[in-house]
């Protein structure tokens, strides 16, 4: 099992301390720990491997050469493990999870990775995390699901998920120019014809940030990764054959996610620009005697009901108490306030993304006091 840490002191005892009672033999299991910190966590982290030696493993690096990607590319070239888990140090993985994960990859020698659902342990008094589990739960039991089902783009999620090492091998390891070293080791996998098994029915949570400074942060962080992986590997993508023309065109569609920031931008400005040539009585009246009004209507419809659908998904599948999906809604629109309010971060980032101007791993700074999400079973 890999874990890569920085300045994790709040967390990372949490989550060694599911990994070291993980229900597997344990004359099976390592536990390797890059650590690249400097705020007395390091400290923590021996004490974990005195007390099992043989089962934790702390390699210190002074530096943070790659950031995540290369602490886990660190971490694979120090094991030997047929099978390597990895997990984020805020993430708490169940008893079971390596039972009922690892069984997948011996299904089929083509498959890379076994992927469990993600999501976000919050602080019940941050409105911020509340909201931003109500995404992540959308994300996981509708997009991830669908898009497994599909056989579409696949896309590791960071943490709590067990792969292949001769699959990450295969495609060169880790990659540490660019900042969402996940999806970029993703598309090289589709791209040389490996798969993926996604298990919704196993959580792995992490923590949410809890704070709008935080969660622009990470957003600058994932809005630039997308846009330098769609810049690294759109030609590759456009030319596999690996890929349906659909896949094809879905997969640019996913990745483009955060496009949408500067595309909105641009549409703002040339709403302004049409208000300024058209007069006020086109615009009040004419407009729906137009015959572009009813194509506007149909389309707005479509983009405005989709999300609405998929969050109302995730908000049954993810609790079974109807007071709780009651208040859910209220997240929802929380949700949606944070969304208009990291806009300009996001259309910042995708251009640093397009622009190579992206560098620094910003981490997502985790507090400890996450209660564990509620599930429909």
């Amino acid at each position: 099992m890999h874990v890569p840490v920085y300045n994790e002191k709040l967390v990372v005892s949490r989550l060694l301390d599911s990994l070291v009672s993980i229900d597997y033999p344990h004359d099976k299991l390592e536990i390797i720990v890059v650590d690249d910190s400097n705020d007395g966590t390091t400290e923590l982290l021996l004490s974990y491997q005195g007390r099992y030696p043989g089962l934790v493993t702390v390699i210190h690096r002074e530096g943070r050469e790659g950031f995540k990607a290369g602490a886990l590319q660190r971490a694979l070239e120090r094991s030997k493990s047929e099978f390597l888990a990895i997990f984020d140090a805020d993430q708490v993985p169940p008893s079971d999870f390596l039972r009922r994960m690892i069984p997948y990859l011996y299904s089929g020698d083509t498959l890379a990775f076994a992927q469990a659902r993600p999501a976000y342990a919050h602080n019940g008094n941050s409105w911020v995390a509340r909201a931003l589990s109500l995404g992540m739960d959308a994300y996981a039991f509708v997009d991830q699901g669908a898009r497994f089902s599909a056989d579409l783009l696949t896309h590791f999620s960071g943490g709590g998920g067990v792969f292949r090492r001769t699959a990450i091998m295969s495609v060169g390891g880790w990659n540490s120019q660019t900042l969402a070293e996940d999806l970029d080791l993703s598309i090289r996998l589709r791209l040389s014809g490996w798969r993926y098994v996604y298990d919704a029915s196993v959580a792995c949570p992490g923590e949410a940030p809890t704070s709008f400074q935080i969660l622009r942060q990470q957003q600058f962080r994932w809005a630039s990764g997308f846009a330098g992986c769609l810049k690294k590997h759109l030609p590759s993508l456009v030319a596999t054959r690996r890929m349906s023309l659909i896949q094809k065109a879905e997969a640019l569609v996913y990745l483009t996610g955060y496009v949408a920031s500067p595309l909105i931008a641009i549409g703002v400005l040339l709403a302004v620009l049409y208000c300024l040539v058209f007069p006020l009585e086109f615009i009040l009246n004419g407009f729906r005697h137009n015959a572009l009004a009813a194509f506007t209507v149909l389309t707005s419809g479509l983009i405005y009901t989709a999300p609405l659908a998929m969050f109302a998904v995730a908000v049954y599948r993810s609790t079974a108490e109807w007071s709780r999906r009651v208040k859910r809604v209220v997240d929802l629109i929380y949700l949606g306030a944070l969304s208009v309010g990291i806009f300009l971060t996001s259309l910042r980032a995708v251009l640093n993304g397009f622009l190579n101007r992206a560098t620094y791993f910003y981490r997502t700074p985790k507090r400890g006091d996450a209660v564990r999400p509620r599930v429909n079973p």
